[in-house]
């Protein structure tokens, strides 16, 4: 679903209202329809291809669950690749075709593939994650096939976030590091990025808050705000939003922002798309 208005700043939080959730149901390729948890959506829809973010929780009342809360259920992410992260809660993947088995809890990052059957054992009483799940229109040519797990807490090799702003120029603007180079549509890209004191950046203050402009030209952006605490003011309108960790983002590629970390740190997990139409 392309999206009905360009300058949009989404956003949603873990804690949403009881009315905001509705129960998740799909259609999972070798078992058809299916119902299990709950779902609360952040962003709706991109400028590009299929997109969308939110949470997803499951508790001892929610359908599909066991009556201690725990849970069992397959799923395929028939709906595009997905990037998660666990915030409350533990279970055991278990990638069907290979036998595979990961433990994953607060603070895990699950990079599913499209397509890929995992068999979920969650454990009771309760679990939440939040989710991404990005679909394009075309398929690429070596798409990822495994499972990947991280932690919001890894620290492989940071490297600097040079960019180029198309009024600004070049600007440098925290670091990150990429957990996914590509997805199994389109373009996409996920990684985990910080700011703060004694990290680089054009406009850094003595406290650790980092002030850029950004327009996303690569694609959508899809955060998670691991740490800390931002406010993004539209350029155009003047409406300023400001977000917290634990929420949801959606930034719209094209519209020009006004993004401030506020110190001494701040953390997301973003992942960039873009569909590639030839």
């Amino acid at each position: 679903m392309a999206q009905p208005t360009t300058h949009i700043i989404h956003g949603g939080k873990q804690a949403s209202p009881n009315s905001t959730w509705t129960n998740f149901e799909w259609e999972e390729p070798k078992l058809g329809k299916q119902v299990h948890g709950e779902v609360t959506t952040a962003r709706a829809f991109g400028t590009s291809g299929n997109l969308s973010s939110g949470f997803w929780r499951t508790s001892a009342t929610s359908p599909g669950a066991n009556s201690d809360g725990s849970h069992n259920l397959t799923y395929s992410s028939p709906l595009g690749d997905e990037t998660a992260c666990v915030i409350d809660g533990s279970a055991t993947l278990t990638v069907v075709s290979t036998g595979a088995k990961y433990k994953v809890g607060p603070g895990s990052i699950i990079s599913s593939p499209k397509g890929l059957e995992v068999y979920w054992e969650i454990d009771a009483p309760f679990f939440k994650k939040y989710w991404c799940i990005w679909n394009g229109t075309k398929a690429v040519a070596n798409p990822p096939t495994d499972l990947l797990i991280g932690n919001v807490s890894d620290s492989p090799d940071w490297v600097d976030y040079n960019f180029t702003e198309p009024k600004e120029g070049d600007l440098v603007a925290g670091e990150l590091y990429f957990i996914r180079n590509g997805g199994s549509t389109g373009s996409m890209l996920s990684g985990v990025w910080r700011s703060g004191k004694g990290i680089a950046g054009s406009d850094v203050d003595d406290e650790g808050t980092m002030t850029t402009p950004y327009t996303g030209t690569l694609g959508d952006e899809t955060i998670l705000l691991l740490e800390g605490e931002v406010d993004i003011t539209e350029t155009e309108s003047g409406k300023k939003h400001n977000f917290r960790a634990g929420d949801a983002i959606g930034l719209t590629s094209g519209m020009h922002i006004t993004w401030v970390s506020k110190g001494p740190f701040t953390k997301k997990l973003w992942v960039i798309t873009r569909d590639v139409v030839e």
